[in-house]
């Protein structure tokens, strides 16, 4: 099995590494371009100082919302994720991800206010074990992607992008009241909202 990535596509991983002998994890989007892997982040946030610094990440691809969650707002929620040595890079997988890419960190460059790290994949692994396709599941992970943007931009000042964000999350805010009834869902989407207004 073989994972397919569409260039232009931005895919959304739980990034990897070791920081100081520790393990830091976060949501990372990235896409494919030609045979490297593109991040775009902001330079004020700690995961580009992370990315900067690290010679090796695992992109862990999952579905599962509730990993992002805990990567998104660590110490905010109660979730432990558990990680073990990766196959190819001295860097941590995320153990129960459907698949990992593990790649060398090859580059960062300056690009429109944001920082363009390359990565270039040096082992795929694909679990057999797929998580099954729920929209309330995709809806509340680009939930919890635009909850953690909104506070970056209201920071940096940018209210345009801001406010963007915010109205998108409000759009599938919706569609999850649409598509679940869960309460698990439900708490999630108050905590987001609580994220986002504050």
């Amino acid at each position: 099995m073989m994972i397919r990535l569409y260039t232009g596509v931005v895919y959304e991983s739980i990034a990897s590494t070791y920081v100081d002998g520790a393990v830091y994890h976060t949501p990372l989007g990235f896409r494919a371009s030609g045979h490297l892997l593109r991040a775009r982040l902001y330079p004020e946030t700690r995961l580009y100082r992370v990315v900067d610094r690290a010679k090796f990440v695992v992109l862990n691809l999952t579905r599962n919302p509730f990993y992002y969650l805990a990567s998104a707002f660590k110490g905010r929620v109660e979730a432990r994720l558990e990680f073990e040595e990766a196959r190819c890079v001295k860097a941590p997988r995320l153990v129960g991800a459907e698949a990992y890419i593990e790649a060398l960190v090859t580059g960062v460059r300056p690009s429109n206010g944001v920082k363009v790290v390359d990565l270039e994949p040096l082992c795929v692994d694909v679990g057999e074990a797929l998580t099954p396709y729920s929209r309330a599941d995709a809806a509340l992970i680009e939930m919890i992607v635009y909850a953690t943007k909104v506070p970056v931009l209201r920071e940096k000042g940018d209210v345009e992008g801001s406010s963007y964000y915010t109205t998108l999350f409000n759009v599938v805010r919706g569609i999850i009241g649409r598509v679940s009834d869960n309460k698990l869902y439900k708490d999630v989407v108050e905590f987001l909202g609580r994220v986002v207004s504050g």
